[in-house]
């Protein structure tokens, strides 16, 4: 999920104009990289996988 983000993340800033990836505030693509990073560990968490 964080390599998806990563790769439309990537796209977008090539392509469209540059989008920053800021933390104060916290915009769009930032919150969105938080969210699938929560995701992929919850996910983890939820099949019961090791982190390591």
């Amino acid at each position: 999920m964080t390599f998806v983000w990563f790769v439309i993340w990537l796209i977008a800033n090539n392509v469209g104009s540059h989008e920053p990836l800021t933390a104060q505030p916290v915009n769009a693509w930032l919150a969105t990289l938080i969210l699938a990073v929560a995701l992929d560990l919850g996910g983890n968490h939820a099949r019961g996988g090791s982190t390591s």
